[in-house]
């Protein structure tokens, strides 16, 4: 049942589209007769468009000129870049006002920016059939006119230019190369020779401490010799004669304080030994003063006996006195000899101090100044050999870029617009849906009753019969 409700329901519309244009056949046939009509006449009309292509391709050669060296890893992005660039040099005025004055010679120059500014527009720079640059490595010159001869005067005449341009900017780059490493090279040996002649100055003016430090340099042998060493040497003699003075002022301050008692002087260790004359006098003097003491005793003081070995002890008592006194002479005379010494090790030590001094400063400028002259050195040796690179990037007339002219321009036999036979299919279709758009535009906001079915359908009363339509 359902299915006999939906057969009929599209039965009905497909009448009334039916009825639809056959009720509105004259709107439908004007419209599409004049849509037909007009672009019939506009391809007839429209002037035929000749299109002339050049194709080039770009190839990149392994680099020389170390000004122009670079390292590439994504050579995908790299060819996008490369075309792009390519495309900006052949829409340059540079290129174009070439073409233009080949083409269109005699005109002033602000005619020839006119033209310059229109070809940059009509000119078109692209990859071949529709391709992204990041997908090929060519790319298509293309210009379209109504004169084929004119468009393919212009491709071949911007082909050339852009050709000429493109060897020259090359060429730029090599000399420029070539220019920059000769003025740097230049440059960096006249910075060089003021370095050495520096460095020889110096080594001139300080020749005999130079060989000394250059003697001293990585050989511990003849370290030992050095300025350092000495310098420790006198200072640790100087230190035993300071010991060696300090300890005679204290036998100095003994002997001096024994002498002024009435038991007589002071017998030192140091002052004694075998065959000493002041060893005798302390054994004489020991033994007179045992008689005296066992005498005493024993006798009175007038015992004459005991008066002599009194006198006896007197007298040796004072030549212990005298012969201690030329120790104590001596003594003095060794400290003065020893602050003699300590003062010439003074003046000694100084010396030494400041000759470390001078030889530090000298060295220090030496070892700046040959560095000065080493680095000055290896950058005159380095831009000689770029240079070196860049005369043979320059004899060569290698660029990084190769480009090569494929497909040349060729003057255009037929006409690629405008497609005369399908503009009037177009149009012939474009104007039967037109009229058909307006037939059912038309219907749909018109109420008034038309068939019998709207008669049924707008009253609920029953159709009992209908007169053929005759027209007046």
């Amino acid at each position: 049942m359902t299915d006999k409700y939906t057969n009929r329901e599209a039965g009905n519309i497909l009448r009334e589209i039916i009825f639809i244009v056959f009720y509105h056949k004259r709107l439908i046939l004007k419209i599409a007769g004049a849509t037909f009509l007009l672009f019939l006449a506009l391809a007839v009309l429209l002037p035929s468009k000749y299109l002339c292509r050049a194709k080039f391709s770009v190839s990149m050669s392994q680099q020389i000129d170390p000004l122009q060296k670079d390292v590439y890893t994504d050579s995908k992005n790299q060819y996008m870049r490369v075309l792009s660039g390519q495309k900006e040099i052949i829409l340059s005025n540079r290129v174009l006002m070439r073409a233009a004055q080949a083409l269109y010679p005699g005109k002033t120059e602000a005619e020839y920016q006119k033209l310059v500014a229109k070809l940059g527009k009509d000119i078109e720079v692209g990859p071949p059939k529709g391709e992204s640059f990041e997908a090929t490595s060519d790319f298509i010159l293309g210009y379209d006119d109504s004169d084929p001869r004119m468009a393919y005067n212009m491709v071949k005449e911007v082909s050339q230019a852009y050709l000429a341009v493109f060897e020259e900017i090359a060429k730029q780059r090599t000399e420029y190369s070539y220019d920059f490493f000769k003025q740097q090279v230049d440059s960096l040996y006249v910075t060089m020779r003021e370095k050495a002649d520096l460095l020889k100055a110096y080594e001139s003016e300080n020749a005999l401490a130079l060989v000394d430090i250059l003697n001293l340099e990585g050989n511990k042998a003849n370290a030992e010799t050095g300025a350092k060493t000495q310098l420790n040497a006198v200072q640790t003699k100087r230190q035993a004669l300071r010991e060696e003075f300090v300890g005679l002022e204290r036998t100095i301050a003994d002997l001096e304080s024994s002498m002024a008692g009435d038991q007589g002087p002071a017998i030192l260790p140091d002052m004694e030994g075998s065959g000493k004359t002041i060893t005798a006098y302390r054994y004489k003097v020991a033994q007179l003063r045992m008689q005296i003491q066992e005498m005493d005793t024993q006798f009175t003081p007038q015992y004459e006996p005991l008066r002599r070995l009194k006198q006896e002890l007197e007298a040796n008592v004072e030549l212990l006195r005298n012969e201690t006194g030329r120790y104590l002479e001596g003594r003095r005379i060794q400290a003065e000899s020893i602050t003699s010494m300590i003062g010439e090790l003074d003046l000694a030590i100084a010396q030494l101090e400041d000759s470390l001094r001078a030889t530090a400063q000298l060295r220090s400028t030496y070892a700046f100044l040959r560095n000065d002259y080493e680095l000055a050195k290896t950058a005159y040796a380095e831009a000689s050999a770029k240079l070196e690179q860049a005369r043979q990037a320059n004899s060569l007339s290698r660029p990084d870029l190769i480009v090569t002219l494929v497909d040349p321009a060729v003057e255009p036999m037929t006409p690629y617009k405008p497609n005369r036979i399908g503009l009037a299919v177009l149009g012939l279709f474009l104007g039967l849906f037109l009229g058909l758009s307006a037939a059912f535009t038309l219907d749909f906001f018109d109420h008034t009753i038309k068939t019998p079915e709207d008669i049924e359908r707008w009253s609920d009363v029953p159709l009992l019969g209908s007169l053929p339509h005759s027209g007046a």
